[in-house]
């Protein structure tokens, strides 16, 4: 499934202020709106100050587009950011971190589905 990403401040701020859902996991949030097309919308904010390593931020950003791809969520625009400073960058950690985020989101869609 093709992912497109979010662009613009104002698409950005919509969803920060008017959001359906929001998860979090260890540093990482996830904030989910729904929008008017059947398009999946992402949007990362990874930024230098909370993952030093930009080869830690590009494997951190593959993991979320894979888990968002593999998802039902069309329809959604969908916001990852990464709220805390990883010191000291450890992928098992991340990957778990990662994937509590992947069964919440399924919990929300399994949720989402049964109610529609």
């Amino acid at each position: 499934m093709k992912v497109s990403s979010l662009k613009g401040n104002a698409k950005f701020d919509s969803i920060f202020i008017s959001n359906d859902y929001q998860i979090q996991a260890g540093p990482f949030k996830i904030l989910l709106k729904k929008n008017r097309t059947n398009d999946l919308s992402l949007g990362l904010i990874i930024p230098k100050k909370k993952i030093a390593l930009a080869s830690n931020r590009n494997f951190v950003k593959r993991r979320v587009r894979e888990i968002i791809r593999n998802e039902k969520f069309l329809g959604h625009d969908i916001i990852f950011l990464v709220k805390q400073k990883i010191k000291d960058f450890d992928k098992t950690k991340v990957k778990n971190h990662i994937n509590n985020l992947k069964r919440k989101l399924e919990s929300i869609s399994n949720a989402t589905q049964s109610n529609q």
